[in-house]
């Protein structure tokens, strides 16, 4: 993509926000100090009802940050909605959405558009290294399991700064730069029915179904407070958001395929669910799933991504992985389970040719 030099490109750097005063204390003096010439830069903050003094820590003390205060909590897909429109509004050129979790690093938006400004892309990851141990990997990408898991590749290992732009399944929302070319025919950024948890899979997913890739870009670099433990208790809605996204995305005769390996990773989740006291989650997730209302607007949505995609199924699974290869999840039960799956997803790829 050759950028139009006719006006000066505008980028939006996008912060959903909930209760996040104590980050948005470490993030905000060194992000509205960073400064580009090669385009303009606007920061957006969209909270969402938080109870403590966010808004008013951002009003007093950074004039040149614009804030959208939601009247509730829309999460964090509903607040990042809200900021795409305000971004189409503002004929932006691009949108780069960050956590309130994370610290930058200084200019890490300038490589960032030196790959844009020639080149076709959808989206484009940071390396995403751990706070307070910036010596270790958070992500250098996402990975897509065929059955609909996301997981950050790499994490928990040594930095050694060798790393290359190179293309990934999908871009982490902690921290992704997006074409707004890229999204034109988008009316939201992320599925609003999905709230929080594999939104930017989704997205990244479409983006490629759409015809654009997404890179990792690793000379930009971010910190991210990230804390596994605080996400993976949120069963429900991974679980419903992840075969939400596969029932929409895949085509129907690819879904066929994965039935009996869909089943039996049913059968396993439920057991792990079980085990680990997160069987009603589970359960929920189905109840929701499955409701007459929901069926309703999946079938809008796949008619709307079958429709306009581009790219085929075999494309895309030769980009997908057989194995979670995600080392906070390691363990001897996960291992055999890998080697099942990526058994059955290598045997079903010689025969998807549409």
């Amino acid at each position: 993509m050759q950028l139009k030099m006719s006006k000066k490109i505008k980028v939006i750097i996008i912060i959903p926000s909930f209760n996040g005063q104590n980050y948005l204390q470490d993030l905000l003096p060194d992000l509205v100090s960073d400064e580009y010439q090669d385009f303009d830069l606007d920061v957006l903050v969209v909270d969402n009802n938080s109870s403590d003094d966010s808004v008013a820590y951002i009003r007093d003390n950074f004039s040149q940050v614009k804030v959208i205060v939601n009247k509730k909590n829309t999460g964090y897909v509903g607040a990042n909605n809200i900021a795409y429109q305000y971004a189409k509004e503002h004929k932006a050129d691009f949108i780069y959405l960050l956590n309130q979790d994370t610290e930058i690093s200084k200019g890490f938006l300038q490589p960032l558009y030196d790959f844009a400004k020639n080149n076709k892309f959808g989206s484009l990851q940071s390396k995403l290294l751990l706070s307070p141990d910036k010596n270790k990997i958070n992500s250098l990408g996402n990975v897509i399991h065929f059955l609909g898991f996301g997981y950050s590749s790499h994490c928990g290992e040594e930095d050694n700064e060798k790393q290359k732009i190179t293309t990934i399944n999908y871009s982490s929302g902690a921290a992704v730069f997006i074409s707004m070319e890229a999204l034109s025919r988008l009316e939201n950024l992320f599925d609003e029915t999905m709230f929080m948890y594999l939104e930017d899979l989704d997205l990244g997913w479409t983006l490629q179904l759409l015809g654009y890739q997404n890179y990792l870009i690793p000379d930009s670099v971010i910190y991210h407070k990230y804390e596994f433990d605080r996400s993976i208790k949120q069963v429900y809605w991974f679980e419903r958001n992840r075969l939400w996204v596969m029932l929409k995305n895949y085509k129907l005769v690819t879904l066929l395929f994965l039935f009996p390996a869909g089943v039996l990773m049913e059968i396993a989740q439920l057991f792990y669910a079980w085990q680990h006291k997160y069987l009603k989650q589970k359960l929920k997730s189905y109840s929701w799933l499955f409701s007459l209302s929901q069926w309703k607007i999946l079938r809008q949505k796949r008619k709307f991504i079958q429709q306009h995609r581009v790219t085929n199924d075999r494309f895309i699974l030769k980009q997908f992985s057989g194995k979670i290869l995600f080392q906070p999840l390691e363990s001897q039960s996960l291992k055999i389970a890998n080697e099942i799956f990526d058994l059955y997803f290598k045997i079903i790829r010689l025969f998807i040719f549409w």
